[in-house]
């Protein structure tokens, strides 16, 4: 069974998303921890607005969830009493619930700015950062593959996702609404990563020609700078660059602020700035501005909670493709969720698919004199006999019926081992 817990913005504030956020780091360090036994596969979702684990189980009973649910927020927080706090600020969601929402998550519609087209790229990565530390099974290489067809269908067949739908876009936008025109305004972009790029990208678009790019990696920041014909500056010389600037968007995986309000004030005071109008915006997490710069003369400060507000308008003109994303959920959540009742089916049909395949096999064999006729026989013969019985396992599954009494009816008639449903093997769960 999937089961997830998930901290985004809709329920927590970034203070609260603060205290639980895991850097890259962290997160490659409790996919090398061993695992609870309760869960069998492992993927974190990490972004600026969510924080997210799901886990594969074999719990089916309440009480099993509930322990499972637990045992998932152990290994997250690694013990100890936040435990508790994280249980309850977090969703729980499990099964259908818990794949229809990382479905979601993907296509965009979960995302603070409607259709960000980041969150596509996200899911991606966090699927291959625990690929790649063999944390996943089927279960959840399945949901991942149909998370990424998901978000790419929605891409590509509705209008949903676009070039502003991203934090760094809109961030621009911002910026040119606080400030007017760009064209004689100075502005300093933090981070060129990703989102920094799409903010210097959108500000060149609405007219900015001085565009200051700081980066802890020079040669990014001067490729970045070459591309949006701007100027690259030292990561030493931030606050410098701060002083003299217009506005300043700031985006660094930086687990603690670069951006000091004293070194700032410092700054300031010697540029002759210290009354000079500054708008900053904090797109990081965690926060890489200290929020004490909003007691500074002429500073003011937006991070990525309270940019969405200024931009719900932009955000209306999203809706109208809303409809159409989700009849792509729907459509991949049908398939994904068939594929799951099909493997527990295929599961619990297997020892009588074995018994008769062994069966066939060794009386073809009898008859014809050659092993390759009888295995081609075989396959033939026992994927038509239990053609019927598949059906009703699967349906019996998809109604969520357990499939224990089933497997003891197989076993009565048939004497194969019996396969309780709550123990269905993961690896038996493959692909069609």
């Amino acid at each position: 069974m999937l089961i997830s817990l998930a901290i985004d913005y809709n329920r927590a504030d970034l203070e609260t998303r603060e205290r639980f956020f895991l850097t890259d780091e962290a997160v490659v360090k409790l996919y090398a921890c061993p695992r609870p036994a309760a869960i069998q596969e492992l993927l974190l979702l990490s972004t600026c607005n969510r924080l997210e684990m799901y886990g594969w189980s074999s719990a089916s009973s309440p009480a099993e969830v509930v322990s499972a649910l637990m045992a998932l927020a152990h290994h997250w927080m690694g013990g100890g009493e936040r435990v508790d706090e994280l249980i309850s600020t977090a969703t729980h969601r499990t099964g259908h619930e818990g794949a229809h929402h990382l479905l979601r998550v993907a296509a965009g519609l979960e995302s603070q700015m409607l259709g960000d087209a980041q969150i596509h790229g996200q899911v991606k990565a966090a699927y291959r950062r625990a690929d790649q530390a063999g944390a996943l099974g089927p279960g959840l290489h399945r949901l991942c593959d149909a998370a990424l067809r998901t978000g790419k269908r929605v891409q590509h067949e509705t209008g949903l996702v676009g070039a502003r739908n991203s934090v760094g876009a809109e961030a621009a936008h911002l910026t040119a609404r606080r400030l007017g025109s760009l064209a004689s305004r100075r502005i300093v972009i933090v981070g060129c990563g990703k989102t920094g790029t799409r903010a210097a990208r959108q500000l060149v678009k609405l007219g900015a020609v001085d565009v200051v790019l700081i980066n802890r990696s020079p040669a990014r920041a001067q490729e970045l700078a070459e591309e949006v014909w701007g100027r690259a500056a030292p990561f030493s010389s931030l606050h410098r660059e701060l002083a003299k600037a217009d506005a300043a968007i700031v985006a660094t995986a930086s687990e603690t602020p670069p951006v000091r309000a004293a070194s700032l004030k410092f700054c300031r005071e010697m540029a002759g700035t210290a009354e000079r109008d500054l708008l900053l915006i904090d797109l990081s997490m965690p926060r890489n501005i200290e929020p004490e710069v909003v007691g500074l003369p002429g500073c003011s400060l937006v991070d990525i909670d309270t940019l969405h507000p200024p931009v719900a308008r932009a955000e209306a003109n999203r809706l109208a493709a809303v409809p159409a994303a989700e009849q792509v959920v729907a459509e991949e959540l049908e398939d994904y969720l068939s594929w799951v009742n099909a493997a527990r089916a295929r599961t619990a049909i297997g020892p009588l698919r074995e018994a008769l395949g062994e069966l066939c096999r060794r009386e073809v064999a009898f008859v014809a004199g050659n092993d390759d006729i009888a295995e081609r026989a075989a396959e033939r013969i026992v994927a038509k006999l239990l053609a019927r019985p598949m059906v009703a396992f699967r349906s019996a599954s998809a109604r969520g019926e357990p499939l224990d009494h089933y497997a003891d009816a197989l076993h009565a008639l048939f004497a194969v081992p019996p396969v309780p449903d709550h123990e269905t093997p993961l690896g038996a769960a493959g692909s069609e």
